[in-house]
C-alpha cells in the first residue's frame, strides 16, 4: 500500500518539482548560487576506475533485485528464463505511472552517482544507459523479458530527472542552515559520500568548538 501511494502520488509531484531545477541543466549559464557549491567533474577517469564504479553499480542493482523481488525470483526465475529472455526484447505492459516512477527514480540515482564520482552530465548519462541495460539483460531477464520502455525511460528520464536534483540539493547546502541542508542529502544523497569519493565539494568536517569540549561538526566545503 505504501509503495503504491508512493509511485502512484509522491513521487509524480516530486518530478514535476524537479522539472525547472533540471531545465536549469541545459542552460550555457550554471546555476551557482555560491562558487564553492558546485560539482566538479574529473577530466580523466582511468578505465579501472570506470569498471570499479559500473561493478558497484552492477552490485547495487542484483542486491536491490534480490531483495524487493525474492519472491518473485523464487517463484519464476530459473537459468532457462535468462538465456531465453535476452533475445526477447518486449514493450512491457506494466502500468504506465509505475513505469515512470519507478525506473524515472532508479536512473535518477544511477545519475547522481557516476556524477558523483566525478562524471561530466554526457557520461553520467552514458553509463547510466549501460547500467539500465545490465539491468535489463543479465539481471530482471531471470524473470522476465527485457523491456523497451525500461530501456529508454530509466537513463533518459531519469538523468533529466537527475539533474533537476543535483541542482537543486546545491542550492539548499548554499543556503548553509541545517533544514535545507538535510533537505539537500534527501534531493540527492550523493551528496552525503565521504570526501575523497565524491565529486560534490560538500562535506561534514570535524572542527573542535572553543566553547565546548570535544569536537562537533560543522558544514564544510571540501576543496
Amino acid at each position: 500500500m505504501i509503495t503504491h501511494l508512493l509511485f502512484k502520488r509522491v513521487y509524480p509531484c516530486f518530478l514535476l518539482l524537479l522539472l525547472p531545477f533540471a531545465s536549469l541543466a541545459f542552460a550555457e549559464e550554471e546555476f551557482k548560487p555560491e562558487e564553492r557549491y558546485k560539482h566538479y567533474s574529473e577530466p580523466n577517469i582511468t578505465t579501472g576506475d570506470k569498471a570499479i564504479n559500473f561493478g558497484l553499480v552492477y552490485t547495487a542493482q542484483w542486491i536491490g533485485y534480490g531483495a524487493t523481488q525474492y519472491e518473485i525470483i523464487e517463484d519464476h526465475g530459473s537459468f532457462k528464463n535468462w538465456r531465453e529472455n535476452i533475445f526477447k526484447p518486449h514493450f512491457d505492459k506494466d502500468h504506465l505511472n509505475y513505469n515512470l516512477s519507478k525506473h524515472t527514480l532508479v536512473g535518477q540515482y544511477y545519475y547522481l552517482f557516476y556524477r558523483a564520482r566525478g562524471y561530466g552530465k554526457q557520461s553520467a548519462f552514458q553509463w547510466s544507459f549501460l547500467s539500465s541495460l545490465a539491468f535489463e539483460f543479465t539481471i530482471e531477464s531471470l524473470t522476465e523479458r527485457p523491456s523497451y520502455q525500461d530501456m529508454y525511460q530509466t537513463p533518459v528520464l531519469g538523468s533529466i530527472v537527475g539533474m533537476g536534483a543535483e541542482k537543486l540539493s546545491l542550492y539548499l547546502h548554499s543556503l548553509q542552515t541545517t533544514p535545507t541542508t538535510i533537505l539537500g542529502y534527501l534531493f540527492n544523497p550523493m551528496t552525503i559520500l565521504p570526501r575523497n569519493y565524491s565529486h560534490y565539494r560538500i562535506a561534514w568536517v570535524p572542527m573542535r568548538n572553543q566553547n565546548h569540549a570535544g569536537l562537533g561538526l560543522q558544514m564544510g566545503v571540501a576543496l
